[in-house]
């Protein structure tokens, strides 16, 4: 099936309203999660927006009032669809006209709504995940987190944090790796879930020469 088959497909199950775990999607569309992953982030580039959420129970859903269609037409179209229907002189064809400018206006205002709700909710994210980070640096605390990589996907590691830095606009935190058995470098957005230990580590680090 195609690339694009699969994504309307994806959006078809996500339709009733339910929460779809990663890995039923991906084997009903019989395709990688990583993948799944993947066509969310294109639905969103073309203004379908699909919610997530993470846990035992986790998983996408598709929020119906924060997707109108689209009838790909511009802002300047739009206008100009305003001055044609003052003109327009049937009464259904100027209800037609108003209704799809209506629709636009609508789409227009829960896309944006929409885009400001994720900013915000990024920004409390990274704002908590530092605060922790520090504070287990601080207190030289280890930490048990669930990370995604493009490479390895989930996976669920036990790190000694001793170094946060920003790159290119990106947090992220250097420390010991448990799983890896070594000094690995985590972005702080690719962390799904944390949890700050009661368990201290006591080796040090040369984190600036790795980094």
């Amino acid at each position: 099936m195609s690339k694009v088959a699969n994504m309307l497909n994806m959006v078809q199950i996500l339709k009733d309203g339910k929460v779809h775990s990663l890995q039923s999607l991906s084997k009903e569309l019989e395709i990688s999660i990583r993948m799944i992953r993947q066509y969310k982030i294109e639905l969103e580039q073309a203004g379908i927006y699909i919610s997530s959420s993470t846990g035992k129970y986790g998983g996408y859903i598709l929020e119906e009032e924060l997707n109108h269609i689209d009838i790909g037409l511009t802002e300047q179209e739009i206008n100009l669809l305003e001055k044609i229907a003052k003109n327009v002189e049937k009464r259904k064809e100027q209800e037609v006209l108003i209704k799809i400018q209506e629709a636009y206006h609508k789409n227009k205002t829960q896309v944006n709504k929409r885009k400001l709700q994720k900013i915000q909710e990024y920004d409390q994210k990274m704002t908590e995940i530092y605060k922790q980070v520090r504070k287990a640096i601080n207190e030289r605390r280890k930490m048990k987190i669930t990370f995604f990589s493009v490479n390895s996907g989930i996976t669920n590691r036990i790190i000694h944090p001793a170094e946060l830095f920003e790159y290119i606009d990106q947090w992220y935190v250097a420390g010991f790796c448990e799983l890896r058995n070594e000094i690995r470098m985590f972005k702080l957005e690719d962390i799904k879930e944390y949890t700050l230990l009661d368990e201290n580590y006591t080796q040090k680090f040369t984190i600036k020469k790795k980094l």
